[in-house]
């Protein structure tokens, strides 16, 4: 019910770097562990923490306006560090141990091949397939890696929920923030072959 004079009680959230009102609860595609975090994210600029919250709209529009104010009058230090790291785009270290990682995955599940015909000669098929997939991992990843080509994070995510109960932990760590950009960036022109 709503009187004449008073304004019905609102409630906005917003992202305090951006302004925007699209902050929702994180996801697993977002590097947040869901339930075991109530970690907001910002569909506008990726930022994660707890949201902004406003009782109405003339105290948000206030803040957006200062946030303007402030993004024109001098850039900040994030905006500089994003400027650079768009130049100098290296890439994390943990690529490399995850590398490693699927490497010896690899040649462990060719030496269970090898070691162990009756595996294959029995028929035992969602072994068979387990294996393959750890070999097909092993060899893709690192090459997609080491390219830094764009399909590498939709491929190592398909492989690795199939190998599911041994790559969760890196399942996770190609989710994180920093690493799902540095896979899903493209090279620029002048430095591809």
């Amino acid at each position: 019910m709503c009187f004449i004079g008073f304004e019905q009680p609102m409630e906005i959230k917003a992202c305090p770097k951006c302004g925007s009102t699209k902050i929702y609860q994180g996801t697993m595609g977002d590097g947040v562990l869901t339930g075991y975090t109530s970690r907001q994210v910002c569909r506008n600029c990726g930022y994660q923490g707890m949201p902004l919250i406003f009782n109405n709209e003339k105290d948000y529009k206030k803040f957006l306006e200062g946030l303007k104010k402030e993004q024109t009058e001098k850039p900040s230090k994030e905006q500089k560090l994003k400027q650079s790291s768009r130049k100098d785009q290296t890439r994390p270290k943990g690529l490399f141990f995850l590398s490693a990682i699927l490497i010896a995955e690899t040649i462990s599940a060719l030496y269970l091949f090898s070691m162990y015909p009756p595996l294959i000669q029995s028929g035992n098929v969602p072994g068979i397939m387990y294996l393959s997939m750890f070999v097909l991992t092993g060899i893709f990843v690192p090459i997609g890696i080491l390219t830094k080509s764009t399909w590498t994070f939709t491929l190592a995510g398909i492989l690795f929920i199939f190998t599911i109960p041994i790559n969760l932990p890196l399942l996770y760590y190609i989710t994180r923030p920093h690493v799902k950009n540095y896979l899903l960036k493209k090279k620029p022109d002048n430095q591809r072959n």
